[in-house]
């Protein structure tokens, strides 16, 4: 319906300019970039409370695009946009965190972590993470976030790390015979430009910054995961992703299971009896189910 009025407004504003006559129409083109309201809806009815199903999809983002013809929310402001409207609701009692991302930003998961745990604090519910299809690096930073982690048997989790892609492409400038001529502030300032090569100076300091990025999420492992040993441990900390059976066998995860089990699991840990599961999807996103996406 929103596409089809969004065409129609196009299609009448360029009728009008065909016609050669001296009519002219207004399009208010900040309505087509606002993003609609939020609302709840109700994946499955029941009669103890509420569990509120909060999404992790794609990319994981702080904030979103505005377009002339569309908006997209970021991960961060959306999850912020949710749970500020459920903070009022009183009848949420337990939260199931579905994640289908292979990671993002660090910042952006970083901020998505501390707004979920913040939530879950303050309203003293528990939460259950489901990974659906992956839930690696970044989304798995926020997987961290939950109390128990369910992963569907054919997902994949894990990938814990950070890193920043560099590429240098001064020997193809030095075959064509390109020099680079960038004037800088400092010998440091363009360190990691694509235009030359890195000295071990430069890859020192990138080095110290993925250092630290590191070590914070460890820390989130550590702390969110007590039943890792060392060995655990050093295995989940080396960047690799792993299938859901492997990731239970290192205490990565709790269980493999679906959705419904992930709904078993939290109703457990907040101690209530066939809640209504609820959503909240934005004004022309699709009705579908827990596996579809909006």
């Amino acid at each position: 319906m929103k596409n089809r009025k969004m065409l129609l407004t196009v299609l009448i504003m360029f009728t009008i300019l065909g016609m050669g006559g001296c009519a002219f129409v207004t399009i208010d083109l900040m309505s087509l970039m606002r993003i609609p309201s939020m609302h709840e809806r109700v994946l499955y009815k029941g009669t103890d409370g509420k569990v509120l199903v909060v999404e992790i999809l794609g990319l994981i983002t702080t904030t979103g695009v505005r377009q002339m013809f569309s908006s997209q929310e970021g991960t961060y402001e959306r999850l912020d946009a949710i749970l500020n409207i459920a903070d009022k609701d009183p009848s949420i009692k337990a939260m199931v965190i579905k994640i289908d991302s292979p990671g993002g930003s660090v910042t952006a998961s970083d901020l998505v972590y501390r707004r979920i745990v913040d939530f879950k604090t303050k309203k003293k519910i528990p939460a259950v993470a489901c990974i659906t299809n992956m839930g690696a690096s970044g989304a798995y930073m926020i997987a961290l976030s939950a109390d128990r982690i369910v992963a569907l048997p054919t997902s994949m989790v894990g990938n814990v790390g950070v890193f920043i892609p560099f590429i240098s492409f001064q020997g193809l400038m030095d075959m064509l015979g390109v020099r680079d001529e960038t004037i800088a502030s400092g010998k440091y300032k363009v360190a990691g430009s694509p235009k030359k090569d890195m000295t071990e100076e430069d890859k020192a300091i990138y080095k110290a910054i993925i250092d630290e990025m590191y070590a914070d999420f460890m820390a989130k492992v550590k702390k969110n995961r007590p039943a890792m040993t060392d060995e655990d441990i050093k295995i989940v900390g080396d960047g690799r992703v792993m299938a859901a059976n492997t990731a239970v066998s290192y205490h990565a995860i709790d269980e493999v299971g679906y959705y419904e089990n992930a709904v078993k699991s939290v109703e457990k840990l907040a101690g209530i009896t066939n809640p209504t599961v609820v959503v909240y999807r934005r004004d022309g996103e699709k009705q579908g189910g827990f596996y579809s996406w909006p």
